[in-house]
């Protein structure tokens, strides 16, 4: 699908890679890590054909189509959420069009040889586009990615940016591409949606190509990892985890080399200065001077574990931290809440849990004081000091300010080289954090509210999605942190592997079928883990419920439990490991019959013989489906033989 080969790319005197080597093939599943400014972003562009290397080159399969879906909100005309996302990439419009004036020309003269042949042609693309079951297609994506029946017909305009993004993204995978490239899928997902879009991602047949913070996700996806570091582009084989293992492993022999190559370089420096001045040993000392020279040095990658961050101590504060009686909350004629009865011990660490729109925010706004109830109260204990990030926070800076001043003025007594340490683990190192707020992304503003609010003392923090916007590192920086935080903590985020270690508790707001009933609050017995598993299984479920996953479940046998649970016997794993390597000789026999149907249809002289070049057509459409039934069975054997 896409080979990079030798592949160099320079800005100014910053080298982002050096002989960039990677092969990315059908059905490929790749992870792209890298620190931010790494040369995640010049690859993807490299990849998609608008930027090109400044030497090596970027190989692409012939008429590869791509899927990308970017970071940045896009830009939508007037259009319905579902017109829009029906819209593909423009093509399904274009066949349309062609589809209905080729059948005007035919209605006039339906002997017409050439209008018939493109005809065909537009037919036989618009059945790849599944044209005549697009839009129920739409309607599940939409619905897996957070949408409601009544937001299909309600315009663009209407919608914030996340949910912005979530149409685009839902338009990418209605695509059906030959390659999913996305960037950051699950920063404007819930929990809900992102766990449908894994499922929806598992059974996706192209090739994957994924740019992610959460962890979670890409082992669930990934069968290798690409990571760009120190202008190197190095590929391992298997999911996070795996990269994780091996790239400490490769670190520990880098280092050893790395210090017998110290060692080398000290013990000719000291030849050379005990005996460069000698006659008799002059020759020699340039002689390993020269060696010097020439030695090709190696570099170890910067260390950024030394960066280190603890709260300030938080202030004492009384055994009940927030007491709600009877609390509601209503904005004009919508409720919210109703009779909400709920206490915060001191020292609790709570999980939010709950669809986007069921009021997880309203809720945060609640404990954070920045919303009075319109019934009942919220009554805070004694000396309990409010610490909020949130993404409208980042508004409040004071725009006239650097970062730097910014950070200083809410840690005055910190000396500057801490406060700088505190700015680069967000991500603002050297130069930049003498940047005016003024001219900063809203990713950025963030990022700056949430080092203010780590600056703070408080004993009482309340976190709405706050690793949206931080990078692996700066991630690990403030999970660290907060695992050390000695107050009470409230948390929504959708980073699973960041809440596992944080959290005690679990709230989850779910809203009422019935109208205008608010939402309903409960807090649920077991762990965070146990609300994962139940949610994992109800995303498995909605698609399974879809006529699309029905298609690729179809040739895929029932799994007896009991052998679930005590486990398949030897006969049962060697019939398993015989069918699937039977499925991988009639797949490349598929896969070779497929090569020769695409070349015959790309050949204008198949449609001289109309009946013949029919036939290939209803040919290609069976092998199709055929070869798709055959890779889900073929994916679900893997899987129960691992």
């Amino acid at each position: 699908m896409i080979h990079l080969q030798g592949i160099f790319k320079q800005y100014g005197s910053k080298v982002l890679f050096e002989n960039g080597q990677a092969f990315l093939g059908n059905r490929s599943r790749v992870a792209l890590v890298g620190p931010n400014g790494a040369g995640k972003s010049t690859l993807i562009r490299m990849i998609l054909g608008l930027e090109l290397p400044d030497s090596g080159q970027v190989v692409q399969a012939k008429h590869l189509m791509i899927g990308h879906l970017a970071q940045e909100v896009p830009k939508f005309s007037g259009r319905t959420v579902l017109q829009e996302v029906m819209r593909l990439d423009g093509r399904r419009e274009d066949l349309l069009d062609a589809k209905r004036e080729l059948e005007q020309v035919l209605e006039q003269d339906p002997t017409q040889d050439e209008a018939l042949d493109r005809y065909g042609r537009v037919l036989e693309e618009l059945e790849h586009l599944d044209e005549y079951r697009l839009e129920s297609r739409a309607k599940q994506i939409l619905s897996g990615v957070g949408f409601k029946e009544l937001d299909y017909e309600r315009s663009l305009t209407e919608f914030s940016g996340g949910w912005l993004m979530r149409v685009a993204l839902a338009r990418i995978l209605l695509m059906d591409p030959d390659l999913l490239l996305l960037d950051e899928p699950t920063n404007h997902l819930d929990l809900e949606s992102l766990l449908w879009l894994e499922e929806f991602l598992k059974g996706f047949q192209g090739s994957l190509l994924l740019v992610s913070h959460d962890q979670a996700f890409l082992n669930r996806l990934v069968q290798e990892v690409w990571e760009i570091d120190q202008r190197r582009l190095q590929v391992y084989r298997g999911n996070i985890d795996s990269f994780v293992s091996q790239k400490q492993e490769r670190l520990a022999v880098l280092k050893s080399q790395y210090e017998g190559q110290q060692a080398k370089i000290a013990e000719i420096e000291r030849f050379v200065a005990r005996f460069g001045a000698k006659a008799t040993k002059a020759r020699q000392a340039q002689s390993r001077l020269k060696q010097l020279e020439k030695m090709d040095l190696i570099e170890m990658p910067e260390d950024r574990s030394s960066i280190r961050f603890r709260f300030p101590p938080a202030p004492h504060s009384g055994k009940e931290v927030v007491t709600i009686k009877n609390a509601g909350l209503r904005f004009g004629e919508k409720n919210i809440f109703k009779d909400l009865n709920w206490v915060i011990q001191r020292g609790s660490r709570v999980a939010i849990v709950g669809v986007n729109g069921a009021g997880k925010t309203s809720f945060l706004r609640l404990l954070s004081q920045e919303l009075i109830p319109t019934q009942g109260e919220v009554k805070f204990g004694h000396a309990v000091e409010v610490g909020y990030y949130a993404q409208i926070q980042a508004e409040s800076l004071n725009m006239n300010q650097t970062i730097l001043q910014e950070l200083e003025a809410v840690a005055p007594d910190l000396p500057v080289s801490r406060v700088r340490g505190i700015a680069g683990a967000f991500l603002f190192s050297g130069d930049a954090v003498e940047k005016k707020c003024a001219v900063l992304s809203g990713g950025e503003k963030a990022r700056v509210a949430l080092a203010k609010l780590l600056l703070s003392p408080s004993n009482f923090l309340i976190l709405d999605e706050p690793t949206n916007h931080l990078d692996v590192d700066s991630r690990g920086v403030l999970l660290e942190a907060l695992e050390d935080y000695e107050g009470t903590l409230c948390i929504v985020s959708h980073d699973r592997e960041f809440m596992k270690p944080l959290v005690d508790t679990v709230l989850e707001i779910i809203p009422q079928s019935e109208s205008n009933q608010g939402s309903q609050v409960i807090a649920l017995v077991g762990s965070y883990e146990d609300y994962l598993e139940r949610k994992i299984k109800e995303a498995s479920a909605r698609l399974s419920d879809s006529s699309s996953s029905k298609k690729l479940q179809k040739d895929t046998a029932p799994v007896d439990q009991s052998v679930m649970k005590k486990g398949p016997s030897n006969n049962q794993i060697r019939s398993w490991e015989r069918e699937r390597d039977s499925l991988e000789v009639e797949i490349s026999r598929l896969e070779a019959r497929q090569v020769e149907l695409h070349q015959l249809l790309a050949d204008e002289k198949t449609y001289q013989d109309k009946e013949f070049s029919l036939k290939l057509m209803e040919e290609q459409r069976v092998l199709t489906q055929t070869l798709n039934d055959k890779m889900s069975r073929w994916e679900t054997l893997c899987e129960m033989l691992l």
